[in-house]
């Protein structure tokens, strides 16, 4: 699998482009290293045509159903031991889910993964992403430098940290496309509500309220994992952690799971908003339904073919039809087909058009091809006429 590297040795920044399997043989000591791979359809390409390097790699394979599968999201990690309760390696990833719409036919979903393996032996931490935007992997390559490795769940903050940015905008974006349907009630005129273009925006905001809910979820299983590795491993091993690191990842952690939780909130409010404005487009399409009912029923009821009266020494009321209503079906009928089918044929006049054409051109081409044959042969009598015989 093709990746994008970027490391840290020490104080020094490098960036290739290898293979996955290249970069998972060694790492040296004290470095930081970070592999982006493609968008997740090249990934699961991949691993579907390489099951046997699958199989090789240092990666549990439990991690490779997270990046194939169709997750909203996800966390887990796994410990590994000597005999003698050495920690040797922790490998813990993350996944979240995201979707960018543009407009409202026009959206992307993206299932951001991140593995990460610490190894506090040797003090290096290797990193794996999948289906990253670009301003993640901005995000992540510019913290190389300055994130202190010491506590590997210190790139699960860094990582959410980017993630509630790109969560942000994209809620601010359904956000806009909410404002624009609601500006749009007050431009229709004679067309009615985009119903359909109502209920896409409200099918993104209600996937954006799902993933929402589920990457809060995911933030706190990170927060759980991490409090249990600090109580577990924090201050065993040959590198314990530093209470201030360590609190101040839990920090970082508990502070962008708070800040989704703004988020989401936002967009449930979105939802509300847009469901207020179906609400009332349906609201506004029934009241001129029943505005036009009525002048319908005044137009009809009010012609001469009906009569209204009261008995002056009864005082009963009496409502009558004529008995030459016919001519009222016999002249409006016959117009609503006419107006009818001008309709129909207006808006099929393309494809009629597309139909006819090819009918007229061969009939044209065969009238032609009569007319120079008499022509020809009208000739052919003429000038047998005028030879000498």
């Amino acid at each position: 699998m093709l990746v994008d590297v970027t490391e840290k040795i020490g104080d020094a920044l490098s960036q290739r482009r290898s293979t996955l399997e290249e970069e998972l043989r060694q790492q040296p000591p004290n470095s930081v290293r970070i592999a982006f791979a493609g968008v997740k359809e090249d990934c699961e390409q991949w691993i579907a045509d390489n099951p046997h390097i699958i199989k090789q790699l240092p990666i549990p394979r439990r991690f490779w159903a997270t990046t194939t599968d169709d997750l909203n999201g996800c966390s887990n990690a796994i410990y590994s031991h000597l005999d003698d309760g050495t920690l040797v390696t922790l490998d813990t990833w993350s996944c979240f889910k995201l979707k960018y719409a543009a407009s409202a036919g026009d959206y992307h979903w993206y299932q951001m993964t991140m593995f990460v393996r610490w190894n506090p032996i040797e003090q290096n931490t290797f990193i794996f992403c999948s289906d990253f935007l670009p301003s993640l992997r901005d995000g992540l390559n510019r913290r190389i430098s300055s994130v202190d490795p010491s506590d590997p769940f210190t790139w699960h903050a860094s990582f959410a940290n980017e993630l509630r940015v790109v969560y942000d905008k994209c809620v601010w974006g359904l956000r806009d496309l909410v404002r624009i349907a609601e500006k749009e009630r007050d431009k229709r005129q004679t067309a009615g509500p985009n119903f359909p273009n109502l209920h896409n925006i409200a099918r993104h905001v209600i996937h954006s309220v799902e993933i929402l809910d589920v990457a809060i979820e995911t933030m706190d299983s990170i927060l759980h994992e991490h409090d249990l590795f600090i109580t577990n491993e924090g201050s065993a091993g040959s590198s314990p952690i530093p209470k201030l690191k360590s609190n101040d990842v839990a920090r970082h952690l508990y502070y962008h799971s708070r800040e989704l939780r703004a988020i989401k909130a936002r967009s449930v409010s979105l939802y509300d908003r847009l469901t207020n404005e179906i609400s009332l487009s349906f609201n506004l399409v029934s009241q001129t339904d029943t505005a036009a009912m009525k002048i319908i029923s005044a137009t009809i009821f009010g012609m001469n073919f009906f009569d209204f009266s009261v008995d002056e020494d009864t005082g009963k009321q009496t409502f009558a039809m004529s008995d030459k209503f016919w001519v009222y079906w016999a002249i409006s009928l016959p117009v609503t087909a006419a107006v009818l089918l001008a309709w129909v044929l207006y808006d099929y006049s393309y494809l009629i058009t597309s139909k006819i054409n090819p009918i007229f051109q061969d009939a044209s081409i065969w009238a032609k091809s009569k007319l120079d044959s008499f022509l020809r042969r009208g000739k052919e009598k003429q000038a047998d006429a005028n030879s000498p015989t």
